[in-house]
């Protein structure tokens, strides 16, 4: 025998070694999908170039399409056909495929009946397998526990007295864990994503995108300033964002929603300098007191246009939810600011009282300028 042929002999001889250990039931491969109709999906096994089907009913969603990879398990052959399946149905499965879906962790499809006090009991054909709460993914016990409902399991353990132990956080987690690994590849900052709010804060909301968890802060959730985000948002709200930041190492990741809300600075700004407004004192600092305005709109009164005497403490005299008037003097829409005085305020109050022109049917909001002429009018006519 020359080289050639030791050399293709060998090749055979491998070829062969991998088609029998792919026969062997609850072999492990990964397969192409060649073509999906309404009863099977039809796959060819990489690597061995063996073909098989599996049952079109295992994809609950949309089954897999043309050219797509999949992990599939053997089952068995029949009539020539090589069986695979990607989780086997626990309304049929016997004690020997038990055992082989153990030593293999092929997904299995059960049923929870019930509940006790430690977890949740999974129907598996004829047999009766046991949950803890622990190896519940927490999105199912949000769920009633999932009771009613046909769940996937991996089987934890077989005892010798058929005791069987199952875990469907161990599924949830796999599956969180490959949509990631496929994220990281495909996901950049500046892409937008569609996310589902999981928890709201004070400090921002907790989003999840295809299995990723991030945080989307305050500051990016609103343009209202000292907002209360649990009156905007809820937990299973479902809100378009835009990835701000992405640290995989840390595993902590950053959007941004404020893309997809209307910004009121962009739109017509309801203030002007010289108006005459009315607000509710929303917060007291070293420099000044924030007024807001309106739900969009905050003002701020620096301490010298406060009217108080200089190093007098502002927190002395003003206090959250106060009623106050207010002048404006600057409308900055560059730096999104609106800056009040409560000196000239009073000043244009005064003298509107003084004249005697200050009508009732004035609104909070109006402008110093237009009043003034309205009084000087009013002037001119009686005299």
């Amino acid at each position: 025998m020359n080289e050639d042929q030791k050399e293709l002999f060998q090749k055979l001889l491998d070829e062969s070694f991998r088609k029998k250990a792919a026969l062997e039931p609850g072999a492990k491969v990964s397969a192409l999908v060649t073509s999906s109709k309404s009863d099977y999906v039809f796959i060819k096994i990489q690597g061995a170039g063996l073909s098989g089907i599996i049952a079109a009913d295992e994809f609950t969603e949309a089954p897999p399409k043309q050219g797509e990879t999949i992990e599939a398990y053997f089952f068995q052959e029949s009539s020539g056909d090589q069986y695979f399946t990607t989780c086997l149905n626990g309304d049929t499965i016997s004690k020997d495929m038990v055992s082989v879906a153990h030593t293999a962790e092929i997904p299995v499809l059960g049923h929870i009946v019930g509940e006790n006090d430690a977890g949740v009991e999974v129907k598996l054909g004829e047999q009766t397998g046991f949950c803890p709460f622990s190896q519940l993914d927490p999105e199912l016990k949000k769920q009633n526990n999932g009771v009613g409902k046909r769940v996937r399991f991996l089987i934890s353990e077989v005892g010798s007295k058929g005791k069987i132990i199952v875990s469907q956080k161990k599924i949830a987690d796999k599956e969180r864990e490959a949509k990631i690994s496929v994220l990281k590849g495909e996901l950049k900052p500046g892409m937008f994503v569609t996310c589902k709010v999981k928890s709201v804060h004070t400090f921002g909301l907790i989003v999840e995108a295809d299995g990723l968890t991030a945080l989307v802060p305050a500051s990016e959730a609103t343009f209202k300033k000292g907002a209360d985000l649990a009156k905007d948002f809820h937990p299973g709200q479902v809100l378009r964002a835009k990835v701000l930041k992405l640290d995989w190492e840390e595993g902590k990741h950053s959007f941004t929603v404020k893309d997809f809300l209307k910004d009121p600075w962009a739109q017509n700004v309801p203030f002007k300098e010289g108006d005459l407004v009315t607000g509710t004192v929303e917060s007291v600092k070293p420099f000044g007191v924030f007024v807001k305005l309106n739900e969009q709109f905050s003002g701020l009164v620096p301490n010298r246009e406060t009217g108080l005497q200089n190093r007098t403490p502002a927190a002395q005299h003003f206090k959250m939810g106060d009623s106050v008037s207010a002048f404006v003097t600057e409308v900055n829409i560059g730096k999104r600011q609106i800056s009040l005085s409560l000196v000239k305020a009073k000043e244009v109050q005064e003298r509107l009282d003084y004249s005697g022109y200050l009508s009732e049917e004035t609104s909070s909001t109006g402008s110093f300028g237009a009043i003034l002429a309205k009084s000087l009018n009013k002037g001119q006519k009686k005299g």
